[in-house]
């Protein structure tokens, strides 16, 4: 029997039977939606936000999180009131609080390792007025030495994703709180499934080439040119504006005929000789220097990075296959990636991730403990399967207080050479990792400080003796004034 017990803010709930589902995917929020019955007097209501947690027959914990919505349906005849609860695990938190820090060794750090990152942005972003958010890190793994990672205001959820993608990593926070940061081929699933090992039914293979890809573009933003200089001749006796070969990026110095002159930027420095724009590709003169001067700028220029990664095998068997060229191409913006090397890694992540047609595999199991980003092995001769399976999704649901199933869907990576495999090369190439090459993050801070404010009045006598003005503040009369009296 699939006896529940749910609590919710620390007392049990009359939790319905039947009603319990639960989903996860990988990357994403694991969600549970239940419903609760109460009966006259209706009181205890639920609130938004508060803990949930869900146990089965065991007392094994199968979901924790925190209520995200609650919808209410009173039934008067049958004195019954129904609540509809839709619950979101401990990952929520990492979508709520924002990541800007720029991550990179120094002479106190001279290495900094990706689960560095990961456990200070816990540190330093999930805590507000001295209140944390009772994260536990000590399950993060090291993880690769990172030269440097960039992150601008966005989600701590986000800045995960990108670290693990690059890393060959999984992360999630678990029903206890606890956050892990852990290579994939150590993300092993409790069981597998065999022919004899009667733990799984309706088993269901499919093969698709929906989002298939052996060709990806990447349409970053722009990156920096190497230090260069270009020379102007002014062909003008009034010419001011002279153009470049590359917008700017930064500028260092300006020479006219060999001399050096001032230089700024151009709306924030004033009484300089010349001036620069960032991405723009136009020095302005202050003075025009004359016809045949020749103006020397010395800067880094910006140029757009377009990156194209091809997995050539895949090409040619699919030729072979379908006749033609083969190609299957895609194209990706991410306008965030200024740096070249990261824009290829990205664009090979895509086709890892895409460059194959799956063979993916769904089926019922009874049996808990499996979870999105396990690698499960199956041993299917029958079937054909024989190999490591990335679990994509599951999802369970209450089959009427009967038993808990759950529908699992997982994908092959037979074109890697297995997941398994894949993952493990992946771990050891030792690769330092740069993720958004700014060197500057504009950071938000509270500061306060106490002001005292004091005056003082002196009362001369410029008129009658038989009258005082009014010097009270708040009796002040706009109307009203005496002219025979001075105030200083």
């Amino acid at each position: 029997m699939a006896d529940l017990v749910v609590t919710i803010g620390g007392q049990p709930a009359a939790y319905r039977a039947g009603t319990l589902s639960i989903s996860g995917s990988l990357g994403t929020r694991t969600t549970a939606s239940l419903q609760t019955v109460g009966h006259p007097p209706f009181a205890g209501g639920v609130e938004v936000g508060e803990v949930v947690e869900i146990r089965d027959e065991t007392s094994n914990l199968i979901f924790a999180g925190t209520v995200d919505s609650v919808e209410g349906e009173i039934d008067a005849s049958k004195r019954l009131q129904v609540k509809r609860l839709a619950c979101v695990d401990y990952t929520q938190i990492a979508d709520r609080h924002l990541a800007a820090y720029v991550y990179k060794p120094d002479e106190d750090h001279p290495t900094i390792y990706a689960g560095d990152v990961i456990k200070d942005i816990v540190t330093r972003f999930f805590v507000y007025g001295g209140v944390s958010e009772g994260i536990d890190t000590s399950p993060v793994e090291d993880g690769p030495a990172i030269e440097k990672l960039v992150f601008n205001y966005i989600p701590a959820s986000q800045a995960f994703d990108d670290i693990a993608e690059l890393a060959g990593y999984i992360w999630y926070i678990d029903y206890e709180k606890r956050l892990h940061f852990t290579p994939k081929d150590r993300n092993a699933a409790p069981f597998g499934l065999t022919e004899t090992s009667q733990n799984w039914r309706n088993l269901k293979i499919t093969e698709s080439r929906e989002l298939y890809r052996n060709r990806q573009i990447v349409r970053a933003g722009t990156a920096l040119t190497d230090e260069r200089s270009d020379t102007v001749i002014a062909s003008e006796a009034d010419q001011k504006l002279f153009e470049l070969s590359y917008p700017v990026g930064t500028a260092s110095a300006v020479t006219v005929g060999g001399v050096a002159k001032t230089l700024g930027v151009n709306g924030l420095h004033e009484g300089r000789d010349y001036y620069w724009s960032y991405n723009s590709n136009v020095l302005t003169a202050e003075v025009a220097p004359g016809v045949g001067a020749e103006v020397t700028l010395t800067y880094q220029g910006l140029f757009p990075i377009l990156v194209d990664e091809r997995l050539d095998a895949e090409i040619l068997a699919r030729r072979a296959l379908e006749g033609g060229t083969g190609v299957y191409e895609a194209i990706a913006d991410d306008p965030a990636i200024n740096v070249q090397n990261v824009a290829v890694t990205r664009a090979l992540a895509y086709l890892r991730k895409h460059g194959v047609i799956p063979q993916v595999i769904r089926f019922e199991t009874d049996v808990p403990g499996l979870h999105p980003g396990q690698l499960l092995p199956v041993d299917i001769p029958a079937a054909g399967l024989d190999d490591n399976y990335l679990i994509e999704s599951v999802s369970m649901r209450d089959m009427q207080g009967a038993v808990n199933r759950y529908t699992v869907t997982a994908t092959s990576g037979d074109a890697l050479g297995g997941w398994l495999e894949w993952f493990s090369t992946l771990a050891r190439q030792a690769q330092k990792f740069v993720l958004y090459d700014e060197d500057q993050v504009g950071m938000l801070k509270t500061v306060t400080d106490t002001v005292r404010v004091s005056d003082h009045a002196e009362e001369y006598d410029r008129g009658t003796t038989d009258r005082k003005p009014e010097s009270r503040v708040d009796r002040a009369r706009a109307d009203f004034a005496e002219t025979d009296w001075v105030h200083a």
